[in-house]
């Protein structure tokens, strides 16, 4: 495991390491209400930004997947996140989590992410299943899941507070020889 998030180039972005001076923009972006309101985040303050920017760094030093930025190749701009929220290594196991600013909805940016995630953990044999927990109502995630290979394994009831209401979530999970068998139906451009 490199001691920092490797850099991995797509079509019109790259994944690249959390950085401090992300902060600001990571902020604004999970401040708009279209990116957070059918997910588990709580309100967005600087102290959770500079926490989240924390934790991924130092997961990644630490020899741990984390999550990535998704920054523009053209500026390094961050329009998003993607990556592992938590990892088991005994039980080779990841969770996976993305977010992506509104104006990229739709263009391929975070299934081109999730794939290159995928493919880079599988690859480095760090995880044998990847699983996402989904808000039943985020019908968008669940539809970019499916796309990527992922499967609803079930409903996981009541199971997070959500600025102070109960949601049920959907467990997604993909495992890793099968995904890496069909990978072709899930590419992450190079470019």
């Amino acid at each position: 495991m490199p001691a920092s998030a490797p850099v991995i180039e797509l079509e019109h972005v790259r994944l690249r390491p959390l950085r401090a001076a992300d902060a600001e923009s990571l902020q604004i972006h999970l401040s708009h209400p279209a990116v957070t309101e059918r997910t588990s985040f709580p309100e967005i303050s600087p102290a959770l930004v500079e926490g989240m920017i924390g934790r991924a760094q130092s997961r990644w030093a630490a020899g741990e997947p984390s999550r990535w930025a998704v920054a523009l190749r053209q500026d390094d701009q961050l329009i998003g996140t993607c990556g592992f929220n938590e990892w088991s290594e005994v039980h080779r196991w990841a969770e996976m989590a993305f977010d992506l600013t509104p104006h990229w909805w739709g263009k391929g940016v975070m299934r081109q992410s999730v794939a290159a995630a995928l493919g880079w953990i599988f690859e480095q044999e760090l995880a044998e299943r990847v699983q996402a927990l989904v808000r039943i109502d985020n019908l968008r995630s669940q539809g970019l899941l499916e796309r990527s290979g992922f499967v609803r394994e079930g409903c996981l009831k009541s199971f997070r507070i959500c600025r102070g209401q109960r949601h049920d979530f959907h467990l997604y999970a993909v495992l890793g020889p099968d995904w890496l068998a069909a990978r072709e139906k899930f590419p992450a451009a190079s470019g």
